[in-house]
């Protein structure tokens, strides 16, 4: 377990406004800052983010929290990681093991540590006689033994090797087939990947959850892949994310390519903050992974037809999303192991140097594939790029790329007038609170515990003149909120909200930091009058409560009625009128 005056020390320190931003872009707006949601499928910005409160709040999906909530949900991972990467974010790191904390239990362990043990065993047999062709092939593409090691490539032999040594492990035949290691055959049981070198796939904790294996001989397919498995879906993975997270946090931006092997290619050549969507598809999911490691997407497909594609359609995702796009323009035609084959790890790394804008690649890109000459094509492109700048949240960019575009096509686009109307539909997303339709005494008891937070004058009052909430909700927040001033002589939201373990109360201190209209700073004069509203609001029901108790005793215990309506008569006085004539 972490500290917990670490953990208060890393609270104290974090910005919520700078780690939220850290993930997705924000949007000043009013007194808070606005964005897209990350936890639904948000097109309008719902997310509210109070930098005064250190909370935020979605308005649609209801997720709200502190700067370690917001982590924790955005990375699926536990509070004491949450705790690790935001202080990684505000640059005071702390000496504590993310490695240390447990993994999530599945009732899949027994897949997962015989993946693990196919790695381990993998590349111990790399490193055997057996293996020699294989290592040998691997040095003779540039791999060195460090790039080996550090990919954890193994190879697996002819002869059932695998099988037999996981049935001797104490794996059933039932399982093997189940991670697609092995298969039933006419031959009975024998190994998926055979004369085989094998890269292994991780999972985000690093657990080995399927291989891509390459022949060594010509008489089989080069490449073959893990089918999907109950611990395994292409679409729902990115490759070498959990060994790059670091190196992407320095570089600030994640370079995206296609496969394994181009992983490897870039890691030759020095560079690390790479991942693979194992394909030129990349699906939603995979995409909201590559936004939790970072808000800039450098795609590196290869330069190929399907991988230029694939650049666009990547691209059109990733702005939709709000993420910024470069592209490393690969004009080429080889995958990146080919450019260090043919001309080096130098040449790699320049191309990665040479970053362009995800624009001008769709203007290039477009260009390439339509005829120039003629006007239905130049029409066809102009919509198609147009588009795309609609996308693009800065103005002077957008401005820039339209007149790019009409230098190339000779097409002038909608009127300034309906091409606004289209941005603001698209990029630029009006953030709106969304209407609450919240009685005068639930926001009488809201504005009284917004004033307690700011002030510990508005907590003495409230002891003084009210002691006390109808709600019990607010009842219990409002003695949370005392004891902070008792402990820390002032109120935080965010620490409040780590102590609690009541989710109502968490819900309730998200709306109180979100809503626009809640005080900013202490006001005796609107304090007490809130304390008179629920004050008021208690000698009501006070009242209603007496008229009852009047009628059952009126004939049974008329002393009783008596004080009834004495201390009713009390009330209605307090009140300053009369709540129902009563009859003796």
């Amino acid at each position: 377990m972490i500290p917990e005056a670490v953990v208060q020390e890393i609270r104290d320190s974090a910005n919520i406004r700078e780690v939220i931003g850290h993930y997705i872009p924000l949007v000043k707006k009013g007194r808070n800052y606005t964005a897209v949601c990350p936890f639904h499928d948000d097109h309008d910005p719902s997310l509210s983010i109070s930098e005064d409160k250190q909370i935020y709040k979605c308005f649609v999906c209801g997720k709200g929290g502190n700067v370690f909530r917001f982590v924790m949900d955005f990375k699926h991972c536990s509070f004491e990681e949450a705790v690790v990467e935001v202080a990684s974010i505000i640059g005071k790191p702390i000496n504590y093991q993310v490695s240390t904390v447990k993994k999530p239990k599945s009732k899949y362990e027994r897949l997962y540590e015989m993946m693990d043990e196919t790695k381990r065993f993998t590349n111990y047999l790399l490193s055997t006689n057996g293996g020699k062709q294989a290592h040998d092939y691997l040095l003779e593409r540039g791999l060195s033994e460090e790039v080996i090691e550090r990919f954890k490539i193994g190879y697996n032999p002819k002869d059932n090797v695998l099988y037999r040594y996981l049935k001797e492990k104490g794996y059933s035949d039932e399982e093997m087939i189940k991670a697609n290691l092995a298969r039933l055959t006419d031959y009975g049981m024998q190994d998926v990947f055979y004369d085989r070198i094998m890269f292994p796939i991780n999972d985000e904790y690093g657990r080995c959850i399927a291989f891509t294996a390459r022949a060594l001989s010509d008489n089989q397919a080069k490449y073959i892949n893990t089918a999907e498995t109950v611990i395994y879906t292409k679409g729902n993975v990115i490759y070498n994310a959990d060994c790059a997270q670091e190196a992407i946090k320095k570089a600030g931006r994640v370079v995206v390519c296609e496969g394994v092997m181009d992983v490897i290619a870039f890691a030759r050549a020095g560079i690390d903050y790479v991942v693979a969507t194992l394909g030129t598809a990349c699906s939603e999911q995979q995409l909201k992974l590559l936004q939790t490691h970072s808000k800039h997407l450098l795609l590196a497909y290869d330069g190929d037809a399907a991988g230029q594609n694939a650049i666009l359609k990547l691209g059109k995702m990733a702005y939709q999303s709000g993420l910024s796009v470069g592209v490393i323009d690969n004009q080429s035609g080889l995958d990146p192991d080919e450019i260090i084959k043919t001309y080096k790890e130098k040449a790699l790394r320049d191309l990665v140097g040479n970053e362009i804008h995800f624009i001008d690649f769709a203007i290039k890109y477009y260009a390439k594939r339509s005829n120039l000459n003629n006007y239905s094509e130049r029409k066809s492109m102009a919509i198609s790029v147009g588009e795309l700048i609609d996308l693009v949240p800065d103005e002077y960019d957008r401005v820039n790329f339209e007149q790019s575009l009409y230098d190339l096509t000779k097409i002038q686009r909608l009127p300034n007038k309906t091409k606004e109307k289209c941005y603001n539909k698209k990029s630029k997303q009006e953030f709106v609170q969304p209407k609450y339709s919240i009685d005068g005494l639930t926001k009488a008891e809201y504005t009284i515990l917004s004033e307690m937070a700011i002030s510990k004058r508005a907590v003495q009052i409230y002891q003084q003149d009210l002691g006390c909430m109808l709600s019990d909700v607010n009842e219990k927040l409002a003695v949370m909120i005392v004891e902070e001033y008792r402990k820390f002589g002032e109120c935080r939201y965010d620490r409040i909200y780590d102590e609690c373990n009541d989710d109502n109360i968490r819900k309730l201190i998200a709306d109180l930091a979100t809503f626009e209209f809640m005080p900013l700073e202490f006001n005796e004069e609107i304090l007490k009058g809130a304390i008179l509203k629920v004050k008021q609001e208690i000698q009501m029901r006070k009242l209603a409560w007496l008229e009852g108790q009047i009628e059952k005793v009126m004939y049974l215990d008329p002393e009783k009625a008596q004080e009834y309506l004495l201390e009713y008569s009390n009330i209605t006085k307090e009140l300053g009128g009369t709540y129902g004539k009563k009859e003796n």
